[in-house]
């Protein structure tokens, strides 16, 4: 079947599957845009260019990309037995072909990060290197896939590092203060917290959906914890975000809009805790999916007026 398929279409047909395009531009894109406008908030920062950004935003898009592919060959020999049904394991694209693109996908970083000016390349460095140790799990797969929590937090530690692309697009790194690294720190803290309660969400399972393969978190923590400490995260994420609105002196609007997300995703967990249905578990993952993207757009917005 795949001498019959142009490459061009299996990479189209690989998209579709394992990395839905518009979902990773809107999710590139808002928290890219929101860490990028939070610039405004720093004592020292450059005015907005919208290609410059543009081109920002595309490095990050290619970032998510990348991840992705790294864990294709990562999981490569797990998958095949647990996802029989996937492109690659019916041999319809191969991992050489996933190696050509991966190619392609980091060269445009470099050269597009490079453009975008030597601060914002160095953060590119280490978002790099950190990719790398995503994918050989630290060196220690063994001790990390032992402990989820310590796996997960691990992995999303990559998304204050995107953060600090975003706002190194506009500040002059050496001219920051102590107060522009707390703030870098708190917007961090909020965006990890927030990214962890999507990842949380769309591996909150119920008991039909678990399988001898699944990695979720209701098989590994059960239910009560699982729900406990991703709203915890939610949580965190909601009053960091609220208190950079108070700081900033913005209209109680953008704090309603948080409440209102963080109340959203907090009935969708309960009604999959009071009835945790397969239905129940796919209304979690919207929920949690409405709450990452609500949250950095609504701060996004809130930062640029």
């Amino acid at each position: 079947m795949k001498q019959n398929i142009s490459l061009i279409k299996r990479y189209l047909m690989y998209f579709k599957e394992r990395f839905p395009l518009v979902g990773a531009f809107l999710y590139a894109g808002s928290l890219f845009y929101m860490s990028y406008f939070s610039a405004n908030l720093f004592y020292v920062h450059l005015p907005v260019n919208f290609l410059k950004s543009a081109i920002g935003c595309i490095v990050i898009f290619l970032v998510l990309l990348h991840l992705r592919l790294f864990d294709e060959h990562k999981d490569y020999d797990r998958d095949i037995k647990a996802h029989p049904d996937r492109l690659l394991s019916k041999g319809i694209i191969t991992l050489n072909d996933l190696k050509k693109l991966f190619i392609g996908v980091v060269l445009l970083e470099v050269m597009f990060s490079l453009y975008l000016g030597i601060d914002a390349f160095c953060v590119w460095v280490v978002i790099m290197v950190w990719s790398y140790l995503m994918y050989v799990e630290f060196f220690a797969p063994v001790y990390l896939n032992q402990r989820m929590g310590l796996y997960l937090i691990s992995h999303q530690l990559i998304v204050p590092m995107i953060v600090i692309f975003g706002l190194a697009e506009r500040t002059v790194m050496g001219l920051i203060t102590i107060a522009d690294i707390v703030f870098m720190f708190m917007l961090s803290i909020g965006a990890i917290s927030a990214t962890i309660t999507y990842e949380i969400s769309r591996k909150t399972w119920s008991s039909e959906q678990e399988h001898d393969c699944a990695d979720s978190y209701t098989k590994t923590w059960g239910i009560t914890k699982t729900i406990i400490v991703n709203q915890t995260c939610a949580f965190i994420s909601s009053i960091i975000f609220i208190g950079i609105f108070h700081y900033d002196q913005s209209s109680p609007v953008f704090t309603f809009i948080a409440l209102i997300l963080f109340i959203q995703f907090l009935t969708a967990e309960l009604l999959f805790y009071k009835n945790p249905s397969k239905k129940n578990s796919k209304k979690v993952e919207l929920s949690g999916i409405l709450f990452l993207l609500g949250i950095f757009i609504n701060a996004g917005i809130c930062m640029y007026i």
